[in-house]
C-alpha cells in the first residue's frame, strides 16, 4: 500500500531500534544536532527542542504556559486545527475570540485588525496550513501585522503541515512555533518539535509539570533531568531532519508545488480544489464532482493507494492527499488510478 495520507508520511531515514539511555553522552550530542537542525527548519536562532508527544501536545503546551483565566486569546482559524487551538485555550479558562478565514480561505485583514484593537489579546494563534481544508495563510504577513498592531501580544504558530517542506523564517515573528515529526519531517509520529523565543520563555507561567517550558529548556540546554524523553524517536527525527536539510527545504517545496500543479491540471474535470492562491503545496484537498468521497477512497484502496477522507469542514465532502517529501513523486501513478487509466 502506497501511503499518500497528509500524515504520517513515509520515513525519510532508517528508524533506529536499539535501546539508548537518555543520559548517554552520545544521545546528548544527538539532541544538540537536532536542535541545530530544527533552528534551520523553523528559521530561528533561538531555543528549539522536540517534545515527547504528538503535534497537538505542542499546541497544548503553549496554552499551559501562556494562558490562564485572566488571559485573552485570539485565534485566526481556517478549519479543524484552528478550532482545536481555540478549544485548548478555552480549557485553560482563557477568554477566547476567533476570527475565521473567508469562505475562499483568505485572511479578513479588517476583521483581524479590529479584533486585535478591541480584544487586546495576550496570545495570538495562527495555523499556517490547516490540513482539514488544505489552505495556507501568508504567515509572515499575518505575524508582522499582529506584531505591528499589538506589540505586546505573544504569537503562537502551528506549523505542523508546512515544516520541513516549506521555508518558515520565523525569527523575530513567532514567540512559539510547533510542528509534528510525522509530516514534512518524514519521521515517526510521537514528537512535537518546537521553537521558543527568549520573549516567550520569559512569559512562561506553567500550569503543567510535564509541559513546563522552563523545565524543558533546562533539560535540553543544561542537561538537568526532567523526564525520560522518547529516545529512539528523537534519534530517528535527528536522522530524518538531517536528510531533509541535505536535500534542501526549497527543493522539497518546489517538488510539492509541481506535484500539486500536476494534480490540479490533470484532475480539474473530475475534482474541484481550493482556490489556487490559498492552496497549500503539501496537502491537496480534492472535492469529487461525479462520485462520493467514499467511492474515491475505495477505488484508490483497491489500486494500492491510501489517502485520507475529509475531516472537520471537509468531512464527507473531500479526499485529502499528502504531498510531503517523497509522496510528491507518486502523483502521476495516483492520477492514473483516479482516472481509471489502465483499468
Amino acid at each position: 500500500m502506497r501511503l499518500l495520507t497528509p500524515g504520517p508520511a513515509p520515513f525519510q531515514a532508517e528508524v533506529p531500534m536499539k535501546a539508548t539511555s537518555h543520559t548517554d553522552p552520545d544521545f546528548r550530542k544527538t539532541m544538540k544536532r537536532l536542535q541545530d537542525a530544527l533552528q534551520q527548519v523553523f528559521g530561528v536562532s533561538g531555543f528549539t527542542a522536540a517534545l515527547t508527544g504528538s503535534g497537538s501536545w505542542g499546541g497544548e503546551v503553549a496554552c499551559m504556559n501562556f494562558l490562564d483565566p485572566t488571559k485573552k486569546a485570539l485565534v485566526l482559524s481556517g478549519g479543524l486545527f484552528g478550532a482545536r487551538l481555540a478549544e485548548m485555550a478555552r480549557l485553560r479558562g482563557a477568554q477566547v475570540h476567533v476570527v475565521e478565514l473567508t469562505g475562499e480561505g483568505k485572511v479578513p485583514w479588517g476583521l483581524l485588525g479590529d479584533a486585535l484593537h478591541s480584544v487586546k489579546p495576550d496570545l495570538f494563534f495562527c495555523v499556517h496550513v490547516d490540513t482539514s481544508t488544505g489552505t495556507m495563510v501568508p504567515v509572515h504577513e499575518v505575524l508582522e501585522f499582529v506584531r505591528n498592531a499589538s506589540p505586546y501580544t505573544l504569537s503562537v504558530v502551528d506549523t505542523v503541515a508546512p515544516a520541513g517542506n516549506v521555508p518558515l523564517h520565523l525569527e523575530g515573528l513567532a514567540d512559539y512555533a510547533f510542528t509534528a515529526s510525522q509530516k514534512g519531517l518524514s519521521a515517526p509520529a510521537g514528537l512535537a518539535p518546537i521553537a521558543l523565543s527568549a520573549r516567550g520563555l520569559s512569559h512562561a507561567r506553567p500550569a503543567s509539570w510535564y509541559g513546563d517550558l522552563t523545565r524543558i529548556w533546562e533539560f535540553w540546554e543544561r542537561g538537568k533531568y526532567h523526564h525520560t524523553p522518547a529516545v529512539s524517536l528523537i534519534e530517528a527525527l535527528e536522522r530524518a531532519t538531517a536528510r531533509v536539510l541535505e536535500e534542501g527545504i526549497p527543493r522539497r517545496e518546489k517538488r510539492s508545488k509541481e506535484a500539486y500543479a500536476f494534480l490540479r491540471e490533470a484532475l480539474r474535470g473530475d475534482f474541484d480544489f481550493p482556490p489556487e492562491e490559498v492552496a497549500a503545496p503539501t496537502v491537496a484537498v480534492l472535492f469529487p464532482k461525479r462520485e462520493s468521497p467514499e467511492a474515491v477512497l475505495a477505488r484508490l484502496e483497491a489500486s494500492g493507494f491510501r489517502v485520507a477522507p475529509g475531516i472537520g469542514p471537509t468531512a464527507g465532502k473531500a479526499v485529502r492527499v499528502g504531498l510531503f517529501g517523497s509522496q510528491a513523486e507518486a502523483v502521476q501513478d495516483l492520477v492514473e488510478a483516479l482516472l481509471g487509466v489502465g483499468a
